[in-house]
């Protein structure tokens, strides 16, 4: 019986199961949005930052330029020439106005409603938003 105690205490202790922090999908996007909020706005949206930062979903920065045309046809159409840096502030500043009017807080918020550059919230599912969260927090989360 002794020499079962003694090789359970020279057993090496296992490492604490990491914390996993069980949150609501809309306590995730508050999270999310808390975060973008805090990096510097330069009068830019939310879609701009992510891009400059290469955090979420990647903004603009996730869009070949014939797509990022395609998706604001109506800004770009009256400008044929529009450059790629142009067409990004410009839709920045549609998001920006947009964000104004609707109180809404980031244009996530707003294309979820209006769907005009993306679906906004509704582009990912809640496997993405954990990951998201654990790479802009630093801590896992199960959305459920």
């Amino acid at each position: 019986m002794r020499r079962h105690t003694e090789s359970l205490m020279e057993t090496p202790q296992k490492q604490p199961l990491p914390q996993v922090d069980r949150l609501t999908r809309p306590q995730v996007i508050d999270e999310i949005r808390r975060i973008v909020n805090a990096l510097p706005q330069d009068d830019q949206c939310a879609c701009a930052i992510a891009g400059r930062y290469g955090i979420f979903c990647k903004g603009f920065a996730r869009y070949s330029d014939d797509d990022l045309k395609k998706r604001f046809a109506w800004i770009a159409r009256p400008r044929p020439g529009v450059s790629r840096a142009e067409l990004e502030r410009l839709a920045s500043a549609y998001h920006r106005g947009r964000q104004e009017v609707t109180g809404a807080e980031i244009c996530c918020d707003v294309e979820t409603r209006e769907h005009c550059g993306c679906d906004g919230w509704n582009t990912f599912d809640n496997t993405a938003l954990e990951d998201f969260y654990q790479t802009l927090t630093g801590r896992s989360c199960r959305i459920g």
